[in-house]
């Protein structure tokens, strides 16, 4: 079981990789950080000959997924992982109820502190697998549209790129 979410994702070109990687260079706010900012480009990051490590330029949820890609002629590799900055937010709030468990167990003793242990279970879970999958996955959706609407990008079943290899 991972802690945080991410995804591999085979695209195929549509153009060429310098032809693609011009038209994202060209809507990209070009930056060595990877923060939230005022642009009206669609992304803010780096981009190089052959590849890109970005993130949306919405503020605020655009940040929460960094886009970083390799590619070759036709085919190429995306990874949508979660931001440093949000990881960091995420396992905060995860480790929140295990603080409120200790104090429990400080001020309580451990016998009565057992039927907090549950809620405390079911409180990490949620928000690992409701609150930080569900705002992945909506923010890596949202990019990757919008990724694909610049630079033609398209998703690619796995089965079909090794039936043309």
């Amino acid at each position: 079981m991972k802690l945080f979410p991410n995804k591999n994702i085979v695209v195929k070109l549509r153009n060429d990789r310098a032809t693609t990687l011009n038209e994202l260079r060209q809507n990209t706010k070009l930056t060595d950080t990877l923060i939230s900012d005022y642009t009206d480009k669609g992304f803010i990051g780096k981009v190089d000959d052959s590849g890109f490590k970005i993130i949306s330029s919405g503020i605020g949820h655009g940040a929460v997924c960094v886009f970083t890609g390799e590619l070759q002629d036709s085919l190429g590799t995306i990874e949508i992982k979660l931001n440093n900055a949000f990881k960091v937010k995420f396992s905060i709030l995860m480790v929140m109820p295990i603080i409120g468990f200790g104090i429990t167990v400080l001020r309580n003793g451990i016998e009565e502190s057992f039927g907090i242990l549950i809620p405390m279970i079911f409180g990490i879970l949620f928000i690992r697998f409701v609150f930080m999958e569900l705002t992945f996955r909506i923010a890596s959706t949202n990019g990757l549209k919008k990724l694909t609407n610049i630079t033609g990008i398209k998703p690619v079943n796995i089965n079909e790129v090794q039936q043309q290899v």
